[in-house]
């Protein structure tokens, strides 16, 4: 593994959402990863209302729009 320092506060905030997608592209999420039982019971309920049609879905190319320019759907 390698050792990365970084003020996060010095960073713009372009650079930190690329310093996030970076990490999040960095786990193995062919493995398991640890889970509460809270966090198992809100997955299968968001599951549940998606396959219901419950749930309001957005193309991910909207979300990271929204949140580059702080403008996140409601």
């Amino acid at each position: 593994m390698s050792h990365l320092s970084v003020d996060i506060d010095t960073l713009t905030k372009e650079e930190r959402l690329s310093l996030l997608e970076a990490l999040w592209e960095s786990l193995d999420l062919d493995r398991d990863i640890p889970v509460t039982s809270a966090q198992k019971s809100e997955l299968k309920a968001r599951k549940q209302a998606l396959r219901e049609g419950n749930l309001k879905t957005y193309p991910v190319d909207e979300i990271l729009n929204a949140i580059r320019s702080k403008n996140v759907p409601s």
